[in-house]
């Protein structure tokens, strides 16, 4: 078996695993696959980048000097204000190359580390009202999904507060918005006694990153754990012919004997589940189970609930409640 030395880089060790593979009846498939990671060509250049700055790191090079980008602009200038002979103007035009000045440039900025990013300067029309401390800016990348979370307008103050957030949806998945924010500008637009309908256009006239300007709710210490727990469906429910949820858009529509996994029981009134096997991670709002009852003992109540012993075949609209 070949012996590496202590020089030996980590390509020549890749080099010498691939060839010491051997073929082996009981881990064939294993087998070919180290040999096909192995021989990655990704991989082999990845290993000598890797060798070249460890290398550099052991060097430990110091710039000669700090201002090429400038040196070179004082040799330029010295160029031009005096008669030069072939080899001089080679060389002026040689330096006066986009290329290699932009080189020199980033040459300077290595050499005084100056890697700290340059943050642009506040807008002048920026509201002072705002607590420095609690203004969030939160950047979401928009797809063809909603970003799964409803709005409310407080009709004293106006504000537009986050009502629910749907479990699963892009708002959720961030893990940056959350139930009582209150919302100040989507994409640079104020908000602010703004409608929700009005505020859903923005958002739908708005394409890939959403950015969104919140102030923080209060957090809850005590806040209620998420439970999860599943459920068989004793009913059919389409949340289009529900009058009483609170946005139809974010119902989960489902039938009877279907398996749903409730995901939050935090709104004592509207839960939020997902239809087991569903390859949409986000949930919807269902009736909960003491609302639905609450519901069905009324309509049982006033008569207007067919007796579902007199019905051979229900049908799913029959037990529908408006």
């Amino acid at each position: 078996m070949p012996v590496l030395s202590e020089d030996s880089g980590l390509h020549e060790t890749l080099a010498l695993l691939t060839s010491q593979l051997r073929p082996d009846s009981n881990h064939k498939e294993e087998m070919g696959f180290l040999r096909d990671v192995f021989s990655e060509k990704s991989l082999s250049y990845l290993m000598k980048i890797h060798e070249k700055l460890r290398h550099y790191e052991r060097q430990s090079p110091t710039p000669v000097l700090h201002s090429a980008a400038g040196l070179v602009e004082d040799v330029i200038e010295e160029l031009q204000t005096a008669p030069v002979n072939n080899e001089e103007k080679e060389l002026l035009q040689l330096l006066s190359t986009p290329h290699l000045r932009a080189m020199l440039v980033v040459h300077d900025t290595v050499a005084q580390k100056n890697f700290d990013p340059v943050l642009p300067p506040l807008p002048s029309n920026f509201d002072d009202d705002f607590d420095e401390e609690s203004v969030k800016i939160v950047r979401l990348v928009k797809n063809k999904e909603p970003l799964g979370a409803t709005i409310r307008r407080d009709e004293h103050t106006g504000a537009v507060i986050v009502a629910r957030i749907m479990r699963g949806g892009a708002a959720d998945r961030s893990g940056l918005v959350h139930v009582g924010d209150e919302l100040r500008e989507v994409n640079g637009i104020a908000v602010l006694h703004k409608r929700p309908e009005e505020i859903s256009q923005i958002l739908a006239q708005s394409q890939g990153s959403i950015i969104l300007k919140i102030i923080p709710a209060i957090k809850e210490e005590d806040r209620l754990k998420d439970s999860k727990v599943f459920m068989r469906a004793l009913f059919c429910y389409n949340p289009n012919e529900d009058r009483a949820i609170p946005c139809q858009e974010a119902g989960l529509p489902f039938k009877k004997r279907h398996i749903l996994e409730v995901v939050s029981q935090d709104d004592p009134t509207w839960w939020q589940a997902k239809r087991v096997g569903d390859t949409n991670l986000r949930a919807g709002l269902i009736p909960s189970k003491q609302f639905q009852e609450r519901r069905l003992s009324y309509r049982r109540t006033v008569g207007t609930l067919q007796n579902p012993k007199t019905v051979k075949k229900p049908l799913c609209k029959s037990i529908l409640f408006l």
